[in-house]
């Protein structure tokens, strides 16, 4: 056997075969832009954002400059009514029908009824017969009723166990009140016509006289437009 053949074939099978070649490496930032490049674009993101909250103060400032002259005049809107009240007594309306003297709401009634009848009408309406407080008060109704020319009952009646005449809220009339003219009895009650006030029987009929309190105006504090 040739042992220089078999030397020779056993060198040549561990002689490696051609083999595919590997790409070179690249330098690690061969891929990314050049330091300038990167410097001028966090600038410009930087210059966006600082626009943007630029915008958003600009719009914030003009809302502000807009609502400023508003909420101004609101306030004084406000203090003028503070100060309307604390000068000016509050003001006071009555309902449909009834006319507001002083601090009442008076109502002249179109139905003529025994007193009775008339208390209980004045009930229904949410208030009560008239009761006259001073010479003024009286006066303006004694005016009234001689305007109209008819009579009407008062929250005044005649009580025969007591000798007095009492208003309906169960005050005493006093000694310096109105004049009763005419004759005190059993089921007096008092009227009042053109210039006077007189005992005339419950059971006649006559008009009446109601009183209740008026309401308070409510007023607008602050107008936008």
């Amino acid at each position: 056997m040739d042992t220089s053949k078999v030397y020779l074939n056993l060198k040549a099978s561990r002689t490696p075969g051609p083999q595919r070649a590997s790409p070179p490496c690249l330098p690690p930032d061969a891929c990314q832009c050049p330091r300038s490049h990167r410097w001028a674009l966090k600038l410009s993101c930087a210059g966006l954002i600082l626009l943007l909250l630029t915008l958003i103060g600009m719009s914030v400032l003009v809302r502000v400059l807009i609502q400023k002259p508003s909420i101004e005049k609101c306030s004084v809107c406000i203090q003028e009514n503070i100060t309307k009240k604390a000068d000016s007594p509050a003001k006071l309306s009555c309902s449909r029908d009834w006319l507001l003297h002083r601090d009442k709401c008076i109502h002249f009634s179109q139905d003529s009824h025994i007193w009775k009848r008339g208390l209980a009408d004045c009930a229904t309406k949410g208030a009560t017969f008239l009761l006259i407080r001073d010479q003024e008060e009286l006066s303006f109704i004694k005016d009234s009723a001689n305007a109209k020319g008819t009579t009407f009952w008062l929250g005044l009646y005649y009580t025969l166990r007591d000798k007095k005449w009492k208003w309906v809220n169960g005050s005493t009339l006093s000694s310096h009140g109105l004049q009763i003219t005419g004759e005190a009895k059993k089921d007096s009650c008092a009227a009042v016509s053109k210039n006077k006030v007189f005992s005339d029987a419950c059971a006649s009929h006559n008009m009446w006289i109601c009183q209740k309190e008026p309401k308070l105006v409510s007023e607008t504090v602050c107008n936008d437009s």
